[in-house]
């Protein structure tokens, strides 16, 4: 049981954590380069020009932002950073919360997420160098942790000037006025001739998570029918043994009247009270973890849903079930009057 749900716990803590930078972005809509799959591998450029072009088309805003994983040098140890240029002025794309430190980054600036900090000994005041240029950590955000990468925060113009990008940009987000969706406005843009793709919030952030989870579900799946497999073998061995062991009471039960029925109930009982304790135990113990796992591996994140602690309940409850089968045909053939002999 605690298998299965720190499993299940470990999906939807990476589940949350990939998509829901993109989620919190305020923004409808993302413009991307066609080809681009997701965020995280962000593999698109766009020109300074489109930005007037999408205005034109009737959104309330249209921001540019930069993404780009670097990796930055620190006392001769490297420092990976998902690098994301936002517009300062606006907001639009920065760190969602800003725990420590300055908010405003300018320039050759930086705020980097509390998981990076913590993970790479990376703190206010610090510089980082990338090749002959670098940067200052002015602040610690937290909500840019991706679970395998981590953002750092600059200005947009700052951003631009580190990579040597001149005024292009890895996406737009676009805003939509009152009483104009997403659909109605990509009817407007001729995506075909910018070789662009239009996202919503939703689709990005779902393909974001399909890109880098893709390869890890099935994984996760083998295992956590494993898990099934091997709950029902512990179950059934516990509660045949059980049976085994009281094969002379069970002879009297009957030789006094119990009927099979009656028998079957005393042993699904048994095996549902077996499956219910190791429940407890596999939830109560994931719960725990769950507050402080992640400050040992960064990447162990578990958050842990209600109705996946209804899913390993009905889970341990099809395990009991299956579990109580052999035990209960042993004690169906269960001769009374083994009760009663020597």
């Amino acid at each position: 049981m605690f298998l299965i749900t720190i499993l299940l716990g470990l999906y939807q803590g990476w589940n949350q954590k990939v998509g829901g930078f993109v989620e919190h972005v305020d923004g409808d809509a993302w413009v991307v380069r066609e080809g681009t799959t997701d965020f995280i591998n962000a593999a698109s450029i766009l020109p300074a020009s489109m930005r007037d072009d999408l205005a034109k088309t009737g959104p309330a805003s249209v921001t540019p932002m930069i993404v780009r994983p670097m990796s930055f040098q620190k006392d001769g140890h490297s420092v990976d950073v998902h690098t994301v240029g936002y517009d300062a002025a606006t907001g639009v794309g920065g760190p969602p919360k800003v725990i420590s430190g300055r908010k405003d980054p300018h320039g050759a600036e930086i705020i980097i997420d509390d998981v990076l900090s913590r993970t790479k000994g990376v703190h206010i005041g610090d510089t980082l160098t990338f090749g002959k240029k670098s940067v200052t950590v002015i602040g610690i955000s937290s909500g840019g942790d991706f679970a395998f990468t981590q953002a750092g925060f600059m200005d947009l113009q700052g951003a631009r000037d580190l990579l040597g990008m001149g005024d292009l940009a890895t996406f737009y987000i676009v805003k939509m006025p009152a009483g104009l969706t997403v659909a109605q406005w990509k009817t407007q843009v001729d995506t075909s001739k910018d070789g662009t793709r239009i996202f919503t919030s939703k689709e990005f952030a779902q393909a974001t998570r399909h890109r880098i989870l893709d390869n890890v579900v099935p994984i996760i799946g083998l295992i956590l029918s494993l898990a099934f497999i091997v709950g029902i073998a512990i179950t059934s061995l516990t509660i045949y043994t059980a049976t085994v062991e009281r094969t002379r009471e069970f002879g009297v039960m009957k030789a006094v009247g119990f009927n099979n029925l009656d028998l079957y109930k005393l042993v699904m009982g048994q095996s549902l009270i077996t499956g219910g304790v190791g429940f407890i135990f596999g939830v109560t113990l994931t719960l725990i973890l769950s507050q402080f796992v992640d400050q040992l591996v960064a990447t162990f994140i578990v958050l842990v849903r209600p109705i996946d602690i209804g899913f390993v309940l009905i889970a341990t409850l099809v395990m009991a079930a299956g579990a109580a089968i052999v035990p209960a045909r042993r004690v169906a053939s269960v001769d009374p009057v083994v009760a009663f002999k020597g």
